[in-house]
């Protein structure tokens, strides 16, 4: 864990980084009000220039991302914030140049955690920070859910910016003010509600990321199309290569290809529409329903289940790769209960795997990165113990999101499902073994037929 200052102590220090700025030309999406989330390319000039002239001043902007994202950003961050203030100050006014802070934290989960945040704000009171400090989150859904709850803890509460970098966090995590570290007894259980001033979605980032995390990403958006927006379905559906291209290839031509509409390629046009089309779903949902009472519940489809696999397959499992095995299994679920067509589950599957994600525990995925060892462990029985303790669950009722059909659910919240559902879908869809060595060695495997949910 390391933390720097760049103080700059007077006007003349910032003017001398008095370049000009890259403004680009974005996507606004209203939540709870607000047109506070911003989509675009190659966003640092512009993220600095709106905070400076459209959010409250602070005396310190506090920084916070890991060493993998520093080593990319960090010194574009300081070199924007200079930028930015120049060309802010220029324009009239005798206001103070604030500080920036940057804090920088090892990657991965096990960052998330009440000693890491209780460091933060240790170092954050060493700095002098006081109730007009402004904290930014600059990573995946680790950094934004632990700065998010620094910050709304913070002097009882500072305002905050995501800068989600990561395609699960521009789509899911950073939305909605959810804000969480973990604890020994299950993940996201110690948090609050603590919505940021802006979020920033940087699609010019998405190009670094590796293969296995934009396959992670793209869980929650065919979760999103799947409960929301038929139309959506279908073009992820058809248009799986051309989304990976997007995402993985689509920014990588020039230094600012996509900054304004004149220079946006046809992919990185398709890579905006399906980013924000998931976001515009989620912003409308958490808009309806902020405190998650209702209808905010239907972002959890696949996640009943999904939660309960993460509990005993992470970290090595993805938490999209969870969440695809989940989908599946409540689909099934519905399909079960009479609501959703065999032919539903069969679409929701192929798409999943398009985008290379897992659709049973038993998955080549999930046993290339487990082992039979590890996947011995998912036990229907210790499933519905996991499942008991669901945000979701009321008492002991647990409660799924049911599919009516692909882009609508059977209520606008989660649906009350029977125990004994639930365990019979899980058992089918965990308890898979290969043919026995035996078998197979007698030419007996020829033989046997296996029969899928619903056929």
């Amino acid at each position: 864990m390391s933390a720097t200052a760049n103080n700059s102590s007077s006007a003349a220090a910032a003017k001398e980084a008095g370049r000009s700025l890259k403004f680009a030309e974005v996507e606004k999406i209203e939540i709870l009000g607000s047109k506070s989330i911003v989509c675009g390319f190659h966003l640092i000039d512009y993220i600095w220039a709106d905070i400076f002239a459209n959010l409250a001043p602070a005396s310190t902007y506090v920084l916070i991302t890991d060493t993998n994202l520093a080593r990319l950003y960090l010194e574009k961050y300081q070199d924007g914030f200079q930028a930015a203030w120049s060309h802010h100050s220029s324009k009239g006014g005798n206001a103070k140049v604030p500080r920036l802070l940057t804090h920088i934290l090892p990657p991965g989960e096990t960052s998330k955690s009440r000693a890491t945040k209780g460091a933060i704000e240790d170092w954050m009171l060493s700095q002098k920070c006081t109730r007009d400090t402004m904290v930014l989150a600059l990573g995946g859904g680790v950094i934004g859910d632990l700065v998010g709850f620094v910050a709304a803890t913070f002097m009882r509460g500072v305002p905050f910016i995501q800068i989600p970098t990561s395609l699960l966090a521009m789509v899911d995590s950073s939305i909605g003010g959810k804000t969480a570290v973990d604890t020994p007894a299950g993940k996201n259980l110690i948090g609050a509600f603590w919505q940021p001033k802006r979020i920033y979605m940087d699609m010019a980032v998405l190009s670094t990321l590796p293969a296995r995390e934009f396959s992670n990403g793209m869980a929650e958006v065919v979760k999103t199309a799947a409960i929301w927006t038929p139309e959506e379905f279908d073009i992820l559906e058809t248009s799986a290569a051309e989304v990976r291209a997007a995402v993985l290839e689509g920014q990588k031509n020039t230094t600012d290809a996509g900054l304004t509409l004149d220079t946006r390629s046809p992919e990185q046009a398709l890579l905006l529409r399906v980013i924000s089309a998931s976001a515009r779903v989620k912003a409308y949902v958490v808009t309806h329903d902020e405190r998650e009472s209702g209808m905010r519940g239907l972002l959890n489809f696949g996640h009943t289940i999904g939660h309960a696999i993460e509990a005993i397959l992470s970290p090595q499992v993805l938490h999209g790769e969870c969440v695809s095995i989940g989908c599946v299994l409540e689909a099934e679920i519905a399909r079960r209960m009479g609501h959703l067509g065999e032919v539903g589950v069969a679409r929701l599957t192929r798409c999943l795997r398009a985008y290379g994600l897992p659709t049973s525990v038993n998955d080549p995925v999930i046993r290339s990165l487990v082992g039979d060892r590890r996947i011995a462990e998912v036990r229907p029985h210790r499933l519905m113990d996991i499942m008991g303790l669901d945000k979701k669950t009321i008492g002991s009722q647990k409660r799924i999101v049911i599919l009516k059909r692909l882009g609508e659910t059977l209520e606008l919240q989660p649906t009350n499902v029977d125990d004994s559902l639930i365990n019979e879908v899980i058992s089918a869809g965990v308890l898979v073994s290969p043919v026995p060595a035996a078998i197979s060695a007698a030419g007996g495997a020829d033989n046997i037929v296996v029969v899928p949910p619903g056929s």
